[in-house]
């Protein structure tokens, strides 16, 4: 009996794991689209997508005369939506940290530029693909206290 809710237990947890990646893969795919964008490498980014080219990535965003210094992005993903479709709407906000020309740091970013996207993903040929994005400048704060 203790071996069957054991095996019972394991069964569940792996399930339990599993649903869990699957659930959080669109995110994952999401952010690593978003770095890869923001360090202007469109090209990697569009390998992301379904039908989405290079020119089409490139699209909003940051101009890059204005980013001497990047350090990792953070993400707030506010809300998830999923079509009938299996179709994956997330609406989030990627912190951009970086220093500006003219400031030297290596230890801590000078500002922030907050990017709102709104990403469209679906499961194609078991891989999560971008199929529509848009990507505007929320605004920009001094980080220096």
């Amino acid at each position: 009996m203790k071996r069957g809710a054991a095996v019972a237990l394991v069964i569940a947890a792996v399930f339990l794991a599993y649903r869990f990646y699957d659930h959080s893969a669109p995110e994952r795919r999401y952010k690593a689209f978003a770095e890869e964008v923001l360090h202007r490498r469109f090209d990697k980014a569009a390998a992301m997508c379904d039908g989405l080219t290079a020119a089409d990535v490139a699209k909003g965003g940051l101009d890059p005369a204005m980013l001497q210094t990047l350090f990792p992005s953070r993400f707030d993903v506010q809300s998830r939506e999923t079509d009938s479709d299996g179709t994956v709407t997330l609406h989030a906000v990627q912190s951009v940290l970086f220093n500006p020309p003219g400031v030297e740091s290596a230890v801590r970013p000078a500002m922030v530029a907050r990017l709102n996207q709104t990403l469209k993903l679906r499961k194609s040929g078991g891989v999560w693909k971008v199929v529509a994005c848009e990507n505007n400048l929320g605004g920009m704060d001094s980080l220096t206290r």
